[in-house]
């Protein structure tokens, strides 16, 4: 299934028969990107609609599986706040027995009846002071819930990845298959002119077979453009999570924007906003917190006790209460304590080490992406004037073979020539669009911020 492309501009290339061809230089539109406007975007796709890329970003971030994943990951941090929490209140225990007993006799008989016995009690007990154990262990699970909040929104920023690429992806491809398209169109329309010369005593049948053979490696290049259409499709609708998606037109956004940002200033926003950077530091954190909390693993806890109770047979039932404090003291647990806190301290200088070695990567990142946007930049002036040169010189050569004293080949590699710069232009685009994703993604930009959940 083939996908259309809203065209914002065209080229005309002066190929045997002519034709368009969708370009363009002006400024991005607004809806082109993620994370713009402020009304929800509609997460359902029908048949034949435009699908601008903050569409597309809408529809992964509402479908994409890992995100749900990360949000269950986020719950379960929540719900282990609430199991640190547990300690600042009462524990509350009932219980009740039922017990039929049955005195033992003499060779008499029996000396007594059979009788029940009834017991219920209710036992409070809350733990009044344990040196900071719990709020101890409710930071440390706070900070998860934070480290999660981070690792949510990483993820979220690797699906408007996926989406962002997958879609430049696609929109090359259709652009790549228009080339293709213009190429068959322009050899066949040279076929026919190599035929006519040939029928009227002009031109050699050479001239017809070259034309032809030409044609048949357009029609080529035309298929692997179609099926590489069609491959774009379906990673674009992987990243979305919609691998069922209806046929739907795309907007051209490729086109040449020069992007603000300085580098300094892009690597510091990357120490400062990068997702999976902020989850490490906090998961970091929460080690360093981990820490103290083994650390309180040999201190005394103290503790109130309440006990109330009935119990008898069912014509009389006594009542008991018991009130009172009771005080732990860890004596000595073979060095439980002492392995806990190294382990804990250990865990500190992995994420310590595995924080140092993202910092380095993202700075990497940052700095090979500038000098690829960089390349991209300059390939995009040189190759806009090889078109322009392409364009004179294919002129020149159906002029020349129009008239008689040109060769077939000539002509040929004057529109390989032109297919070429065409086709270089368009990646030369596409190499600064994806640089300038990825760049963003390395500052940590792509996903619209922090998340607020």
């Amino acid at each position: 299934m083939m996908k259309r492309i809203v065209v914002l501009g065209c080229l005309w290339l002066p190929l045997a028969g002519g034709g368009c061809l969708a370009w363009g230089q002006g400024p991005l539109p607004t809806d082109g990107g993620a994370g713009e406007g402020t009304v929800p975007l509609p997460t359902e796709i029908r048949a034949g609609e435009s699908l601008t890329l903050a569409r597309a970003v809408a529809i992964a971030q509402a479908r994409q599986p890992s995100l749900a994943a990360a949000q269950g990951a986020l719950a379960v941090s929540r719900g282990r706040i609430g199991q640190a929490e547990s300690g600042y209140y009462p524990q509350v225990d009932a219980s009740a027995s039922y017990t039929r007993l049955s005195p033992g006799g003499t060779s008499a008989g029996p000396v007594s009846k059979s009788f029940d016995q009834f017991a219920a009690g209710l036992t409070v007990k809350q733990r009044l002071y344990d040196f900071g154990k719990t709020s101890a262990g409710v930071a440390v699970q706070q900070t998860g819930l934070d480290s999660a909040r981070a690792e949510l929104a990483s993820t979220e920023e690797q699906v408007v990845l996926a989406v962002t690429l997958a879609y430049y992806d696609l929109l090359k491809a259709v652009k790549n298959i228009e080339v293709a398209t213009e190429t068959v169109k322009g050899f066949e329309a040279h076929l026919g002119q190599a035929k006519g010369f040939f029928e009227a005593g002009l031109k050699p049948k050479y001239d017809v077979t070259k034309a032809e053979v030409d044609l048949s490696n357009a029609r080529l290049s035309l298929i692997r453009a179609k099926n590489a259409v069609s491959q774009a499709h379906v990673r674009l609708n992987t990243a979305m999570g919609l691998p069922e998606a209806p046929d739907y037109e795309i907007v051209d956004t490729l086109r040449f924007t020069p992007y603000p940002l300085p580098f300094e200033q892009a690597v510091a926003m990357a120490y400062e906003h990068r997702p999976d950077l902020k989850a490490i530091q906090l998961k970091k954190r929460g080690a360093e917190q981990g820490v103290t909390l083994a650390r309180k693993g040999d201190l005394p806890y103290l503790s109130g006790v309440a006990t109330t109770s009935y119990s008898g047979d069912t014509l009389a039932m006594d009542q008991g209460w018991s009130l009172g404090m009771a005080l732990a003291v860890p004596l000595f647990n073979g060095y439980l304590t002492k392995s806990q806190v190294g382990e804990a301290q250990a865990n500190v200088d992995i994420l310590a080490a595995k924080e140092a070695s993202l910092r380095q990567a993202i700075h990497q990142e940052v700095e090979q992406g500038y000098l690829n946007l960089k390349e991209a930049e300059e390939r995009i002036a040189t190759t806009k004037f090889a078109i322009q040169q392409a364009e004179g010189n294919a002129a020149l050569a159906s002029g020349r073979y129009e008239a008689g004293v040109g060769a077939p080949v000539e002509v040929t590699d004057a529109d390989v020539l032109l297919v070429n710069a065409r086709t270089n232009h368009i990646q030369a685009l596409y190499d600064y669009r994806i640089t300038q994703t990825i760049i963003e993604q390395a500052v940590g930009e792509l996903a619209g911020g922090e998340d607020k959940r």
